[in-house]
This record gives structure tokens, sequence and C-alpha cells, in this order.
């Protein structure tokens, strides 16, 4: 029973973490439209212009599309910075409507490559974990349209690892189309936001830069509150009656 207390307490924690740093994006973004603030921004403006003019000139080449797509891959194979710094560089360096394409690219790789290194080499350690607990193995390995459904909440849900995730559907019976799609859908809303954050980097106290962040926390808020309910409810902590 402490076990389980434990376990809600820590994701409710952190939920009210995500809300809370939400509240304060929320209140940072109403401050920074302050007249006395604006002044004091100003002066900076400036120099985030020419390093913007500077990024689009040198920065924003094919070489780079290669780069990024390459560290896409690399993020499959070996320990790397986190998907969503690939994400934030990638916007930092081209306009939107190129940098979500590209990124929309180098996260089916990634979907792609993870995807059939399970269905070659197995789950590995998330398949091992799941078999310990067989109503959350039942819950994935269950028909193709059911597994759909748990893929797109995996890909949704924030800090379950990535590469975990493909490896454990490349053993299911669930289509390499149907992942994919699946896959991308679910980590649209963060790979958006990603995207847009590295777009507005240059004008960090904008409502296009604070705007994601706070959606991410909001949404990465919600999502645990929601997630921590089913598994107690599955677990019969709480009950409907």
């Amino acid at each position: 029973m402490q076990k389980k207390r434990s376990r809600s307490n820590v994701m409710n924690f952190a939920a009210f973490i995500c809300f809370l740093l939400a509240l304060g994006m929320i209140i940072f973004l109403r401050l920074s439209q302050m007249e006395s603030v604006l002044q004091w921004y100003q002066k900076y403006t400036d120099a985030l212009s020419s390093f913007e003019q500077w990024i689009q000139k040198y920065g924003a080449t094919w070489y780079s599309v290669l780069i990024i797509l390459a560290n896409f891959m690399l993020k499959a194979v070996i320990p790397w910075f986190p998907l969503s710094c690939i994400c934030v560089a990638c916007g930092v360096l081209f306009p939107a409507y190129l940098a979500i394409p590209i990124n929309t690219v180098g996260a089916a790789l990634l979907f792609t490559i993870k995807y059939f290194w399970g269905k070659k080499y197995g789950g590995g350690n998330a398949e091992k974990l799941l078999a310990k607990n067989e109503k959350a193995e039942q819950l994935v390995e269950r028909s193709k349209i059911g597994s759909a459904v748990v893929l797109f909440f995996l890909r949704f849900f924030p800090c379950i690892p990535i590469n975990s995730v493909s490896r454990l559907y490349g053993t299911s019976d669930i289509g390499y189309w149907k992942y994919l799609i699946v896959s991308l859908l679910g980590f649209s809303y963060k790979l958006f936001s990603y995207t847009i954050i590295g777009r507005s980097v240059y004008d960090p106290m904008s409502a296009s830069f604070l705007l994601p962040f706070i959606l991410l926390f909001i949404l990465s808020g919600l999502v645990l509150l929601a997630f921590n309910g089913v598994v107690s409810l599955s677990k019969g902590e709480i009950s409907l009656n």
C-alpha cells in the first residue's frame, strides 16, 4: 500500500510542478509586456536580430539538413542529447515551414530504425519490464487497433523513452505504416512545440516563444494526472462506486 501511495504521490507532485511552471511562464509573459521591461529588453533586440540574420545566411544550408537528419539517426543507435534539442536546433536554423517537415522526416527515421531493430533483436529492456506486469503486457499486445491507441498515448505522454517504445512495438503485430503514422501523430504536438520554440529563440520574451512551453507544461501535467488515475483505477486503488 505504501508503494502504491508513493507512486501516486510522485506522479501527482510531478503534475503539480508542471502546472506551477506553466503558471510561472504565464506570469513572466504578462510581466514581459510591461513598458519598463520592454524598454530594458529593447537593448538586446538588435543583437538578437543580427544573430538571426547570421544564422539564416551561414547556418541554413543543405549540409545543416543532413547533419540534423544524421543526429536523428544517431539518436537511434547511441545515447545522444535529447530529441527536443535536435528539434529546437532545426527550428533555430530554418523557418517553420521548412523546420517542421525536416523534424518530421527525422522523427520518422528514428521511429523506423528502432522499429525494425525491435523486429530483428527483440524489445530489449522494455520487453523484460513489460513481462513483469501482466496487465500492461496484455494492453500492448492486444488487437492492432488497441495497440495503435496505446502507442498514440505512449508517444504523447512526456518522459517515456522514445527508443524503448519503438523497439517494443517492433515486436508487436502492428503494421509498420500504422505504427509510423500513429507515432508521428502522437509525437506531433511535441515536435511542433519544440520547433516553434527554436524558431522564436531570437525573441525569448515573445508569446511565440513562451506559449509552447506553457502548453507543454499544462499538457504534461494533465497527461500525468490522467495516467495516474488510469493506473490507480486498474489496480483497484480507486473505485467508481
